[in-house]
């Protein structure tokens, strides 16, 4: 169990240093950068506490301030409602007024003091409030005439409005009209409530009420709305008469006689307050959260602009900062770089007293130290090298070389021994291009001409074994190459990958790849291992003595390390070889 426990830690710190890996690999001024990044974020957090804080604040004031005018309005249209209830009450206890409606006037002619009476009571009554717009009784005493203003017949009253008259058994209710006129009516029943002598009809302006809301409509809106959502009086003219309900869909909401509550409308989030009237009606106050949050809206874009700017000058002074520190890291860099490619003229410039300073002194005497090494040993090594490399090449003459082969050339062809004098030739020809005169750099056409000679020597001794195909560009002749690139491989797969008596077939490619020159020997032979091509890679005494890794070491030398050879091999089907150098003109490296 505890061998489990350690393997578990021990992954999970691996696939820790694995995600945090790409954060060790950047610059140094991009890691302050992120660093810098990372720690705004809780500034961030504490300006989205900070205004979440403030909107529940400002909500919950706002909530009791539209409750403080709620009361307010609902106990102004209370008073105005009882104003007018007890107008009411003047004509409701009027016994006199109640005689003349409910004579008998088919025999008596004492009908114009009823109508003298009625007018003067109602005219004074419209004279001393300006926003009642009639006042009207409905009878059924049809031998009371009626003058169509003051007296009408009760057929003449919606059957709705008598309705709710009747069954409000002497107490006042209220009815909007389609004129967005308010009535009050009342039946006249002070007596008998089950047999009213009239019914009292007053008609009130909405500008009576919409006054007592006209001053709360500054960023809220306003609604006095009946039973049914049908809207008394608002700001908004285009809803009068309608139901607030389908401008709001709020009907389930406004259950009890009182409450709060948020909700979208319409992709828009608003909260409302209510609150019920002793008549029924009820007061409702909507206000948009954007028009409630604006100032603090305004306030938060405001901090958040300024915290922007400011991030963006602290960037740019980090950037700035770092670039005066990396420079100086680039620049002694650049010196490590140098030395790591042997080049140790030049010593890095005086940097300061500080850590910088003092690495870059480190290195300049380092960098000293390793110079004078390189001369004790390297240089001794090379000289020795080089000692040992001109003893060997002065052991070979190349005319005398030449000679001995054309003196045995000649001996063959006099005894008459052709192919001893073609392999001969063959070989004379070979050495003469090898050796070049010491030079290491000859033309492409030369390469395949000494692999040709090389091939015409091994024919004559394996006798049809051998199946040579060529696809050369001659284009590519013109250019040079190092010498003995190719004969190396051509030799292995003759030693090597011949695995059956019908012999092998090698093809020899030259072609252009961009600005490069590609060789390659394929053969058909025996193949290899991948880990056998592996192992060539290592080592340099294969391949008659060149071997893949003396072939790839001097090509890389010579062109650089993204040059060299590759090879693909499969056992039983063959070999692949692919060199890939530069198209050079010149004769120099």
């Amino acid at each position: 169990m505890n061998i489990e426990k350690t393997y578990s830690k021990l992954r999970f710190w691996r696939s820790l240093e694995h995600k945090t890996r790409w954060i060790t690999n950047l610059r140094l001024r991009n890691k302050f950068i992120l660093i810098f990044l990372i720690s705004i974020i809780p500034f961030f957090g504490l300006i989205y506490y900070s205004y979440t804080s403030t909107r529940d604040q400002i909500t919950e004031q706002t909530y009791a301030s539209l409750s403080g005018t709620l009361n307010q309005i609902n106990t102004n249209i209370e008073n105005r409602l009882d104003y007018y209830h007890q107008l009411s009450n003047i004509m409701y206890m009027d016994s006199q007024l109640r005689n003349y409606l409910s004579n008998n006037y088919e025999q008596a002619f004492y009908y114009l003091d009823a109508f003298e009476y009625i007018n003067r009571q109602f005219s004074s009554m419209l004279a001393l409030n300006t926003n009642v717009r009639g006042i009207t009784i409905y009878i059924d005493n049809k031998t009371l005439y009626s003058d169509g203003e003051y007296i009408r017949y009760t057929e003449e009253l919606p059957e709705t409005v008598r309705k709710l008259a009747i069954e409000a058994a002497g107490d006042t209710v209220y009815t909007q009209t389609d004129d967005h006129t308010i009535m009050l009516a009342r039946s006249l029943s002070y007596f008998s409530l089950t047999h009213p002598y009239g019914i009292l009809i007053i008609q009130i302006s909405d500008a009576e009420l919409y006054s007592l809301i006209e001053k709360e409509n500054n960023n809220k809106s306003v609604y006095i709305i009946d039973q049914t959502g049908r809207v008394i009086t608002t700001s908004d003219k285009s809803l009068g008469s309608k139901r607030l309900y389908d401008t709001f869909p709020i009907e389930d909401e406004l259950q009890s006689n009182f409450g709060k509550f948020d909700k979208q409308v319409n992709g828009e989030g608003r909260f409302f307050t209510y609150k019920e009237l002793s008549n029924g009606w009820r007061t409702v106050i909507t206000v948009p959260y954007h028009e409630l949050l604006a100032n603090t809206n305004k306030a938060t874009t405001r901090i958040i602009w300024i915290s922007i700017i400011t991030f963006a000058a602290s960037i740019l002074l980090i950037y700035l900062t770092t670039k005066v520190i990396t420079k100086r890291i680039e620049k002694l860099l650049l010196h490590i770089r140098k030395v790591e490619r042997g080049n140790f003229q030049g010593s890095v410039q005086f940097m300061g007293h500080d850590e910088i300073g003092q690495l870059s002194f480190a290195f300049n005497k380092m960098a000293l130290k390793i110079q004078d090494l390189i001369e004790d040993v390297y240089v001794k090594e090379i000289s020795t090298k080089e000692a040992e490399l001109t003893t060997l090449q002065a052991q070979i003459n190349p005319h005398f070389l030449y000679n001995t082969l054309a003196s045995i050339s000649s001996l063959a062809l006099k005894e008459g021994g052709t192919q001893v004098y073609q392999m001969v030739n063959y070989l004379a020809k070979y050495y003469r291009i090898s050796l070049n005169k010491g030079k290491r750099i000859i033309l492409v056409n030369q390469e395949i001409q000494l692999v040709k000679n090389y091939i015409a020597i091994q024919e004559i001794r394996f006798r049809g074994m051998l199946h040579m195909h060529y696809d050369l560009d001659e284009d590519l002749f013109k250019f040079t190459t190092i010498k003995l690139i190719l004969q190396p491989f051509i030799e292995n797969c003759i030693n090597h990958a011949i695995c059956h008596e019908s012999g092998i077939n090698i093809i020899v490619k030259l072609r252009v790849d961009g600005e490069d020159i590609l060789f390659q020997v394929i053969d058909d032979g025996a193949g290899m291992s991948r880990g056998h091509v592996e192992d060539a890679f290592q080592k340099a005494n294969n391949l008659s003595g060149y071997g893949i890794k003396n072939v790839n070491d001097r090509i890389q030398l010579t062109y650089g390390e993204q040059y060299g050879v590759d090879v693909f091999s499969r056992i039983g089907i063959g070999t692949t070889v692919t060199l890939r150098i530069p198209k050079r003109y010149s004769y120099e490296v």
